[in-house]
């Protein structure tokens, strides 16, 4: 296994910090390009000033789950250890009709709970068993290529219940995921179900993008550089940015959303279609920041037949990882995917009146006195895995096996290619490392 000399890495988020740190480890000189001025990406830090005082919300991703095997050793490896992890209580309420209910996720839970009808309880019961021995694994779900063949809402109306569809479903994939149970594949779904019940959720003292911060620090990362252009040149790549600057490595590593791979992959490139065909919910999110703690002490989000303006809401201060300053409050309010999509380009004052009235409309009480707010926008926010995708990743890491995939200097990673989950961005990253060294 040569390794190469020099390699470019387009992108700071959680899939090009990753690499980038593992190819430095096996010896590489690693120069990593980041468009924006902070590290993280979709998972990274957003900071709100207020007269001195600092929130620290989470732009995308806030949690890593005890499934997370690989974000989990990451953590480690750059000295976040259990004392700067912070175990996150997972008390969340769902509203339905104006109510307001516990989100069972346990199995016990699950079995008590009067959101479902009692066939619907003996068919949990059922499913969880069947999974105990055969569940799809997080961590893998390409290998779970099989289940890949109907969308979730489709088949857990079908095998589990309509309620289970309406009252479960929306608040474990349209609100946690941002992704839409009818366009999301059922393996994913099964997934998330067999995981769920044993899960632990931590997050870093400061915020998910403190992990970011502290990986990054030990790398060479160019931040504020926009890459147009990659020219392939024999055994070489030549990396070109807006700022006229121009870099040759041996490989390149491309850490981003698809549309980055659509606009500088080679148009014989094997990845390219799989690029082109990509799709993503958007994320449009409205951070508050509260003169006194949230009204509400627990995270919420709507579920139930129809269509609904939010994924949900959920207080910062709640977390106890120090995001908050003492005394005060936060809130993240995030917009549905459908609203989201309609709302990208829109100015930042209409979305904030419309998501601060939602929000209040959902909890069924003043939000209390705002000191500042700020909007983020992810055209790019989660991945969509809808059916058929497993099985075409599946497809791609059987021509990686066999070397009939040849990726030759510029290799893809990203959440889109392993799973729609912070875990997914770490484990391409991780596989996308792999395959460079032996192709170099």
């Amino acid at each position: 296994m040569a390794v190469p000399r020099r390699v470019v890495v387009v992108g700071a988020g959680p899939a090009g910090l990753t690499a980038a740190r593992a190819l430095t480890t096996a010896g590489a000189a690693v120069t990593v390009l980041e468009r924006d001025p902070r590290p993280g990406g979709r998972s990274g830090v957003a900071e709100l000033r207020v007269d001195g005082q600092v929130w620290r919300f989470d732009r995308g991703a806030e949690f890593i789950a005890s499934f997370y095997r690989s974000t989990r050793y990451l953590a480690r490896q750059v000295g976040l250890g259990r004392r700067d992890l912070i175990r996150l209580a997972m008390d969340s309420r769902i509203v339905l009709d104006g109510r307001r209910h516990p989100l069972p996720t346990a199995t016990a839970a699950m079995l008590r709970t009067p959101l479902l009808s009692a066939a619907s309880r003996r068919r949990v019961a059922a499913l969880g068993t069947r999974l105990a021995a055969s569940a799809p694994r997080w961590g893998d779900l390409a290998a779970a290529a099989d289940l890949d063949d109907e969308d979730a809402a489709s088949w857990f109306t079908a095998h589990v219940g309509r309620d289970y569809a309406d009252r479960i479903l929306p608040a474990t994939l349209d609100a946690l995921m941002l992704s839409p149970a009818h366009r999301t594949s059922r393996a994913v779904a099964l997934a998330q179900f067999a995981a769920a019940p044993g899960a632990r959720l931590y997050c870093p003292r400061g915020g998910l993008g403190t992990l970011w911060e502290s990986v990054a620090a030990a790398l060479d990362v160019r931040y504020e550089t926009t890459v147009v252009a990659l020219r392939p040149d024999g055994d070489r790549v030549h990396v070109d940015t807006a700022g006229g600057d121009t870099l040759t490595a041996d490989a390149v590593l491309l850490a981003g959303p698809p549309s980055l791979a659509t606009t500088l992959l080679p148009a014989d490139h094997p990845d390219r279609s799989l690029a082109d065909d990509a799709a993503f919910s958007p994320a449009v999110l409205l951070h508050v920041a509260l003169a006194a703690p949230a009204p509400v002490p627990h995270p919420v989000c709507p579920v139930g037949a129809g269509r609904h303006p939010l994924a949900g809401v959920e207080p910062l201060e709640i977390r106890g990882t120090g995001q908050v300053p003492d005394g005060r409050g936060g809130l993240a309010i995030c917009a549905s995917p459908q609203l989201g999509a309609e709302l990208l380009d829109e100015p930042d004052r209409p979305i904030r009146s419309l998501l601060l009235a939602e929000a209040e409309r959902l909890l069924g009480q003043p939000l209390g006195d705002i000191l500042g707010w700020a909007v983020v926008r992810h055209r790019y926010g989660v991945p969509l895995f809808g059916v058929g995708w497993l099985r075409r990743l599946h497809a791609r890491d059987a021509a990686l096996r066999a070397r009939t995939h040849r990726a030759d200097r510029i290799h893809l990673a990203g959440d889109w290619l392993a799973s729609p989950s912070l875990e997914g961005a770490v484990r391409s990253a991780l596989h996308a490392c792999a395959n460079l060294l032996h192709t170099s």
